[in-house]
């Protein structure tokens, strides 16, 4: 028998086997293309969307309470929580305390606030065996970027007073919770922190 009767046959003369499982080459048409940008202007406004709704709305509560108020519970270094009449605490110094942030976004965004309850006189003026009167000072003495302001409330039903004494507004239910819930729980941490520091 020669070699040549005995030799394989080339590679390039074996039939390639065709796998019918093989998935087909993926085509990117037109409409493809489309619907991929969609997703993508939409991702992107919908995140635009998502930062304004998280940012602070002032128009409002500069409106009422006045710009030097605003620039007051932005930038004031010391905060201090003072008692009300009905109140029995020495004041607290807030300026450190864990949540003034919040406390102070609660404060400043319209959002937060009933404007349709806006009333005049002064929040000294509600009175019952529920009512809880605090009062929030803001103040800057080393910067000295803001004069000093005071911010009455009477936490029970969450109205919120000028510093002069003129007018109050009421805060949503659960801003009025939240408020209650922090202040409360602000001046407890803070006086823990002075009497261990103290003993």
């Amino acid at each position: 028998m020669n070699a040549t009767d005995t030799a394989m046959p080339a590679a390039a003369d074996t039939p390639q086997s065709i796998d019918p499982h093989a998935a087909a080459p993926t085509k990117i048409t037109r409409r493809g293309i489309w619907i991929g940008v969609g997703v993508v202007v939409f991702a992107i406004v919908f995140a635009f969307a998502s930062i304004y709704a998280r940012r602070t709305r002032l128009e409002q509560t500069r409106q009422f309470f006045g710009a030097p108020w605003i620039t007051a519970v932005q930038l004031a270094d010391q905060v201090q929580l003072l008692p009300g009449p009905d109140a029995e605490f020495e004041p607290v110094k807030l300026t450190a305390t864990p949540g003034l942030g919040h406390l102070r976004r609660a404060l400043l965004d319209e959002r937060h606030y009933q404007w349709d309850t806006v009333t005049d006189g002064s929040v000294a003026d509600i009175s019952g065996e529920d009512a809880i009167h605090m009062t929030l000072q803001f103040s800057d003495p080393i910067g000295r970027r803001v004069e000093k302001t005071t911010i009455p409330m009477e936490l029970s039903e969450g109205w919120i007073g000028t510093g002069d004494g003129r007018q109050r507004v009421r805060v949503k239910p659960r801003v009025q919770t939240a408020l209650e819930f922090q202040l409360k729980m602000m001046k407890d941490v803070s006086q823990k922190t002075t009497d261990q520091r103290d003993s």
